[in-house]
């Protein structure tokens, strides 16, 4: 006899283990057949490699005149090499007949048949499930919601399904994120000083590098859902704000250089490969050489070094994304110094600009799709790019909540935005008259990593709000120029 029983959704309908037993006890009383061995297993058998399982199979091997008890197939078997091994002990004549409470399985064509399809719907009721689970996960996602257990700080809500602030342990991840963001304090400083103040698992023991690490590259906190690279805009309370995650972030990328150097390379630890690696650097007869480390040992780019100097170059060119007309600047600020004397309300500008550059990736999306409906590009590079498209609009979607409603006004707010475009217009100016510790301050506050591929810049991406900037047209008009204003230019 064989009785199984699992957690999983799947079984929640069958009947415990020993109602299955007390069951077939019955129908074997009935049939008068006597017991030898009642296998118990409480295990998922969507996959093979149930221990109690093999062990029955082992057992039955050569028995001839043995009958195996079930309540139903499913209990035996929801994956086809199981399966496969069931039928083949009646092929090979090692057991005489599968009994369920409903039927008898024997030798016989029509009766492996049978149970070839009965178990192959029990395999096709697992996949279904897979799938539908995976599907309602992405619906809650879609709709702010986060199906799974709540990050440190959360709660699972049981009642209503939704996640809800941990007030005795959010006050500790906020702290971190706060302490991690100065660039003063390791891991295991945080650590030490959160466990002085209480900080604690729920074991009373205390919490782990790797879990703070983990933490602090979480989007959650700030309000963004993160699931298989795509973004979700979450319902859930942010403990912090999408700029202190932006700062953690920053300084946890300039941390990655794990021992301090003799010689200052400005671009080291802020260059990738496009294999996933970052770039080192060298000096050779007073020139700076950047190259791969080919950490991954599979990279064919490893052996061609970049000159400081060509890299310079490069990343002058890229500022040039940014980079607007100084009377142009002067005109907008004094006409936005005009309306804030009048007391005029700015958000709504702000929020047309959001509003624009998401009908853009809106556009861009539209036309993605049209292209691959044409079959002009292959369904990875469709589905690559949409997901970038679709973590972008969820990035504009959590600024546009952040600045909806909000009431920007006063001279001091003026003064930081020109501040910022000023900045930005004359990022390449300034950036090839630095030396080199001026440059990295420069790099550092206005662009994330950049990717080299063939010696060329691959891919990069500005700081808000210079990314902001970058996707403003040169031509616009001065309300979508004014637009990018509320983009936390401090």
């Amino acid at each position: 006899m064989y009785c199984r029983k699992s957690s999983e959704a799947e079984d929640r309908q069958v009947l415990s283990i020993e109602s299955q037993v007390n069951e077939l006890k019955r129908l074997a009383e009935k049939e008068n057949l006597v017991v030898d061995k009642i296998f118990k297993e409480s295990m998922s058998a969507k996959a093979p490699g149930r221990p109690v399982f093999n062990e029955m199979i082992n057992s039955l091997k050569n028995k001839k005149d043995y009958s195996l008890l079930v309540w139903k197939l499913d209990r035996l078997s929801r994956n086809p090499v199981d399966a496969g091994n069931l039928i083949w002990l009646l092929d090979t004549k090692d057991i005489q007949e599968f009994r369920t409470y409903e039927k008898i399985y024997k030798n016989t064509s029509d009766d492996k048949f049978i149970m070839n399809i009965d178990f192959g719907m029990s395999k096709k009721f697992v996949d279904d499930l897979s799938v539908n689970v995976k599907r309602g996960n992405k619906a809650k996602l879609e709709n702010g919601g986060w199906p799974g257990k709540a990050p440190l700080g959360y709660s699972n809500d049981k009642l209503d399904k939704t996640i809800i602030v941990n007030k005795k342990i959010s006050e500790y991840v906020i702290r971190a994120f706060e302490f991690y963001s100065t660039g003063n304090y390791s891991l295991k400083e945080i650590i030490n000083i959160l466990y002085d103040e209480g900080f604690r698992t729920a074991t009373g023991l205390m919490v782990k590098k790797a879990t703070i690490h983990r933490m602090l590259n979480n989007h959650f906190y700030c309000g963004i859902m993160a699931r298989d690279g795509k973004y979700y805009q979450g319902n859930h309370k942010p403990l912090i704000s999408q700029k202190l995650f932006d700062k953690v972030q920053s300084v946890m990328i300039n941390k990655t250089r794990t021992k301090k150097q003799k010689i200052f390379f400005t671009y080291r630890g802020f260059l990738k490969c496009v294999c996933g690696c970052v770039y080192t650097a060298s000096n050779k007869k007073g020139h700076d050489y950047y190259y791969c480390t080919n950490g991954k040992g599979n990279c064919g780019a490893h052996k061609k070094y970049l000159r400081s100097e060509n890299i310079n170059k490069l990343v002058s060119g890229v500022f040039d994304k940014i980079k607007f007309n100084s009377e142009i600047i002067e005109i907008a600020y004094e006409a936005s110094k005009e309306k804030s004397l009048k007391n005029k309300d700015y958000t709504e500008s702000s929020k047309s600009n959001f509003e624009k550059q998401l009908e853009f990736v809106w556009q861009k999306k539209n036309k993605l799709l049209d292209t691959y409906l044409s079959d002009l590009i292959e369904q990875a590079v469709y589905e690559a790019k949409m997901k970038e498209l679709e973590n972008d609009k969820v990035i504009l979607e959590s600024q546009f909540e952040n600045i909806n409603g909000r009431n920007l006004n006063g001279l001091a707010t003026l003064e930081q935005i020109k501040k910022v475009f000023l900045t930005a217009s004359k990022a390449k100016k300034t950036f090839v008259s630095y030396d080199d510790n001026k440059k990295r301050e420069l790099l550092e506050t206005i662009l994330w990593n950049f990717t080299i591929e063939n010696k060329k810049i691959a891919d990069f991406r500005f700081k808000m709000p210079y990314e902001l900037l970058a996707n403003t047209p040169k031509n616009c008009d001065l309300e979508t120029m004014l637009g990018d204003r509320d983009s936390n230019p401090d």
